[in-house]
């Protein structure tokens, strides 16, 4: 009597097979793929869109950002790969030779670009030290060196500190403080347009760390000031003051007037 043993194990067989077979071809695939994602210039990079520049040109950004992609990876795998690009080696790249520029997003499109978009820095004030100015932005950051000396930027309407401590300052990462850029932009601009009181010559800081500044006014007297007092209490107390102690006339003989501590008034006459 047939017992149909034999017809199990052709089966058997048969599954084996197709089993086998579905794992050549699942490993043919990977290959394939594999390849078409990561050798293949299919998937190189060709597109890079630059955004939220001004004087900086599109050109040269992308010509750091190729820099930044160029080359392989291990001796095999190609920077340019779309799925291999490296955002943080971009960022650093156009950080490195673009201290101007502050790097808001980069993103890639699939299946060949790369979208950055950046923001230029511009410049709030200029801080000198040691006879050597910088740029500072409105976060405080000091990112580019100013061609000029003191007097040559504050004649071209920079609002400009000396440092008299001569600080060493490095660009890209000494960092003044964005609320100390924002003090001193609204006492610049009170004493000039709601006082008009007419600078002489740069503000000066004995110090960073004091937070304070100094200015010589027109008058021929010194108003010395501190963070640590706004810029709304300021002008206050030197309208009080100029209308009940010091007019106009007495202020000629006036050698400065001292607002640096909190509700206090400190004078001196020549």
């Amino acid at each position: 009597m047939y017992s149909g043993v034999p017809k199990r194990g052709k089966q058997g067989r048969k599954n084996k097979f197709l089993h086998f077979l579905f794992w050549v071809l699942l490993l043919v695939f990977a290959g394939v793929s594999a390849y078409l994602f990561l050798f293949s210039s299919f998937m190189e990079v060709e597109t890079i869109s630059v955004s939220g520049n001004k004087d900086i040109s599109s050109e040269e950004i992308e010509s750091r950002v190729r820099e930044a992609i160029s080359g392989k990876y291990y001796g095999y795998f190609s920077r340019n790969n779309f799925f291999l690009v490296n955002r943080k080696a971009i960022d650093a790249v156009l950080k490195n030779n673009f201290s101007r520029l502050e790097v808001a997003s980069i993103e890639k499109k699939f299946p060949k670009a790369i979208l950055i978009e950046v923001k230029e820095r511009q410049p709030e004030l200029v801080w000198c030290s040691g006879g050597v100015c910088y740029l500072i932005d409105g976060d405080g950051l000091a990112y580019s060196g100013a061609s000029g000396t003191d007097e040559e930027l504050r004649n071209q309407s920079f609002l400009t500190v000396v440092d008299e401590n001569a600080r060493p300052v490095e660009i890209g990462k000494t960092n003044i403080g964005s609320e100390y850029v924002d003090f001193l932009k609204k006492i610049n601009l009170l004493l000039r347009d709601n006082l008009h009181l007419e600078t002489e010559g740069s503000y000066s800081t004995p110090a960073l760390a004091s937070r304070e500044v100094t200015v010589k006014i027109k008058e021929g007297w010194f108003l010395k000031l501190s963070e640590s007092v706004s810029s709304e209490e300021t002008e206050k107390i030197i309208q009080t003051v100029f209308e009940k102690e010091l007019s106009q006339e007495k202020r000629q003989g006036l050698d400065y007037l001292d607002l640096r501590i909190k509700n206090k008034v400190y004078y001196k006459m020549r």
